[in-house]
C-alpha cells in the first residue's frame, strides 16, 4: 500500500539489463508450452518487482509478446496484472489502471474469484493514490468481499491494511490504528516481514501525525528491519523519510541530514521517483530550518518540475470503470493476431505540518 508516481520510460533500475535476465531466457526458451513459459516470466516478475523493477518490467514484456499469440483469457490476465503493477510502482497511473482494468474485466469472464480480489485491490491502490476515495473504497470492499469468500486470511489482511490506510489519509486515525494493529498480529503469527514492514511504516507515519515523534522514529526501524528480512530495499527509503521528518519535527538536523542522505542513495540506486518526490519536499524544508536558502530554492525547483510532470502524465487519468472501452469479450472468442513554478516565498511559508498530510500513508501493492 503506499503513495507512488512518476511518467516516461518503465527503466528502473539502470540502462543495462542485468546478465540474470539474459539467463532465464535461455531457460524459457528451452520450455514447450507458450503457458509455462508465461508463468515462469510471470513468476520470476512478480518475486523481483520490489528489489529489480528493471529486470521485473522485461519479464512482463517478454511474457507480454507470448501472451499476443494466445487466445486464452487467463495467462493474458497475469501478463496486465503485473504490468499494472509496474506502471503503478512508476507513478504512471493511467497505464496502471488500463492494465488493471483489463485484468479485473478477463477475471470477470472466467470467473477467476482470486484474480478479481487482487485486480480489485490493485485498483483501489490507484484510485487512492488519485484521491478518488470512493472509488478506492468500492473497489477495496470488493476485493473484500472476495476474499472473505475465498478465507484467504494472507488478502483479507492486505484489504484491511488498505482501508486503513484509506481511513488514514482521511485522518480517521483511530480507525486506521485499529486495522493496523488487528492485521500487525496476524503477520507477526505468520512470520509475514514483508507485511509487517508495511504495517509498521504505516503506523509510524500516523504516530508522526499525532506528534509522537520518537514512537515514530522506533517503529520505523522496526519497519526497516523487516524490510530488511523480506528483501524489500527499495521501501526502506520510505522508512528512512518517516525517520528524517520526525528528526527534522524534533529540530535535530543533523540526524535529519544523515537520514535523508540515507534515503537519496537508495532512491537513486533504484529511481525510486514517488519517494524522490517526497525527498525533495522534506529536503526544502530542512535547508529552510538550515538557512540555506539558496540550496532551499533549488531544490523547491526540482521538487515543481518533478510534480508538474507527474500532474502532466495523470491529468488524464480514467475515473470510472469501462471495460469495453479497453477489451472486449468478442475478441477472445477468436485467435488473437500478432501485434507486429510555484514562486519561492509561496513554498517557503509551507509549514511541516503540509507535509504530514503529503506523506500520508502508503499503500499496500500487489
Amino acid at each position: 500500500m503506499k503513495r507512488i508516481i512518476f511518467l516516461l520510460l518503465i527503466v528502473f533500475l539502470s540502462k543495462i539489463k542485468a546478465q540474470s535476465f539474459d539467463s532465464l531466457l535461455l531457460e524459457v526458451n528451452q520450455i514447450n508450452h507458450d503457458s509455462d513459459k508465461i508463468n515462469l516470466l510471470y513468476k520470476q516478475g512478480f518475486e523481483k518487482r520490489a528489489i529489480n523493477p528493471q529486470y521485473s518490467y522485461d519479464c512482463a514484456k517478454t511474457a507480454e509478446k507470448i501472451a499476443q499469440q494466445l487466445s486464452l483469457p487467463y495467462y493474458t490476465a497475469k501478463v496486465n496484472n503485473l504490468l499494472g503493477i509496474l506502471f503503478y510502482r512508476k507513478g504512471e497511473f493511467k497505464k496502471a489502471i488500463t492494465y488493471h482494468l483489463n485484468a479485473l474485466n478477463l477475471r470477470t469472464i472466467i470467473n477467476d474469484k482470486k484474480g478479481i480480489g487482487l485486480s480489485s485491490a490493485n485498483l483501489g491502490n490507484a484510485y487512492s493514490d488519485l484521491k478518488n476515495y470512493s472509488l478506492a473504497e468500492k473497489y477495496y470492499l470488493q476485493a473484500l468481499q472476495i476474499n472473505n469468500e475465498l478465507k484467504d486470511i494472507t488478502q483479507i489482511s492486505n484489504c484491511l491494511i488498505n482501508l486503513g490506510s484509506l481511513a488514514a489519509t482521511q485522518r480517521k486515525d483511530d480507525v486506521a490504528l485499529e486495522y493496523f494493529n488487528t492485521t500487525l498480529v496476524s503477520a507477526k503469527e505468520n512470520n509475514d516481514y514483508h507485511l509487517q514492514g508495511i504495517i509498521l511504516n504505516n503506523i509510524a507515519v500516523i504516530k508522526m501525525n499525532l506528534g509522537l515523534f520518537d514512537e515514530s522514529i522506533g517503529l520505523s526501524f522496526d519497519a526497516i528491519k523487516a524490510k530488511d528480512l523480506s528483501d524489500n530495499e527499495i521501501e526502506k527509503a520510505d522508512s528512512y523519510l518517516n525517520i528524517a521528518l520526525s528528526y527534522l519535527f524534533l529540530k535535530d538536523f543533523k540526524q535529519t541530514e544523515k537520514y535523508l542522505m540515507t534515503c537519496d542513495s537508495i532512491i537513486t540506486k533504484y529511481n525510486y521517483v514517488s519517494a524522490k518526490l517526497n525527498y525533495l519536499q522534506i529536503k526544502h524544508q530542512y535547508l529552510n530550518n538550515i538557512k540555506d536558502y539558496q540550496n532551499a530554492y533549488q531544490t523547491l525547483l526540482r521538487h515543481n518540475q518533478l510534480n508538474d510532470s507527474i500532474l502532466i502524465a495523470n491529468s488524464d487519468a480514467k475515473i470510472d470503470n469501462d471495460f469495453n472501452e479497453y477489451i472486449s469479450t468478442k475478441e477472445f472468442s477468436k485467435p488473437v493476431q500478432n501485434s507486429k513554478t510555484g514562486i519561492y516565498w509561496f513554498f517557503g511559508c509551507m509549514i511541516l505540518m503540509a507535509i504530514i498530510l503529503f506523506l500520508i500513508i502508503l499503500k499496500f501493492k500487489r
